[in-house]
C-alpha cells in the first residue's frame, strides 16, 4: 500500500456501476471480483466510504504477531511442555 493519499475522480455509469480509476485500484492493491461495503451515513448522505470485504484475513495482523511461523512455533512450544 503506498504512503501518499490518492484522490482521483470516478463517474457513475449505467446501470449504477462505478469505474474505479487506475491510480486507486493500483494503491489499494484491488482486484475484478473483490467485494466492497458501501456505508452512506445519514447525517453526511455526500460522503460515500467503500470498505473492501477481504476473502481472507490470513497474515493481516503481522505488525502485532511478527512472523507468524515463528509465533506459532513458540505458542506450540509451550502446549508440549505444559506451561
Amino acid at each position: 500500500m503506498t504512503t501518499l493519499a490518492i484522490s482521483a475522480e470516478a463517474r457513475l455509469r449505467a446501470k449504477s456501476q462505478l469505474t474505479l480509476p487506475e491510480p486507486v485500484v493500483a494503491a489499494a492493491d484491488v482486484h475484478e471480483g473483490d467485494r466492497f461495503l458501501v456505508e452512506i451515513a445519514p447525517d453526511d448522505p455526500d460522503t460515500i466510504r467503500l470498505h473492501r470485504i477481504r476473502d481472507s484475513y490470513a497474515g493481516s495482523l503481522r505488525e502485532v504477531f511478527d512472523d507468524p511461523e515463528a509465533y506459532l512455533e513458540s505458542e506450540r512450544a509451550t502446549w508440549e511442555r505444559g506451561a
